[in-house]
């Protein structure tokens, strides 16, 4: 079991910044943004996070095939079908990159970041090639 240092004691006050449920240590979740990275605290908890985990791929691929805007398209082509968890208010220290690893404090176990649904590797390097073909037609990237 990973160690989870004293330092991210949760703050009196905290609050999930989706749900705006009191955190503590039953409903915390530390994350890596690396493999040696060190555990920081998410401002999601636990039940946000997972429900994240469960439809952010799927809001991607929606994201993509229901916009009208060219700008947004491209943004979210250039930055490719997500594998892991992201969100820059819920996990600060990541900014606007993927999360490495996840811990669920009140289970006091590490737990995926991986996004339910989501490619790697080849597949994802096809789904990827596959939504590119469909830009905008007169898209110029300006």
């Amino acid at each position: 079991m990973p160690d989870i240092p004293a330092h991210l004691d949760i703050p009196n006050g905290a609050t999930c910044l989706v749900c705006y449920d009191d955190l503590d240590r039953s409903n915390a979740v530390a994350y890596k943004v690396t493999e040696g990275s060190e555990w920081s605290l998410s401002t999601f908890c636990i039940i946000c996070v997972k429900y994240m985990l469960k439809t952010q791929y799927g809001r991607y691929i929606n994201a993509l095939k229901t916009t009208t805007c060219a700008k947004e398209q491209r943004a979210l082509l250039e930055k490719g079908p997500p594998i892991n968890i992201s969100d820059h208010l819920g996990f600060p220290i990541a900014e606007n990159n993927e999360v490495y690893e996840l811990f669920d404090v009140g289970e006091g176990k590490l737990l995926s970041a991986k996004l339910e649904g989501s490619l790697v590797g080849e597949a994802r390097e096809k789904l990827w090639n596959e939504l590119s073909q469909f830009k905008f037609k007169g898209d110029n990237e300006e």
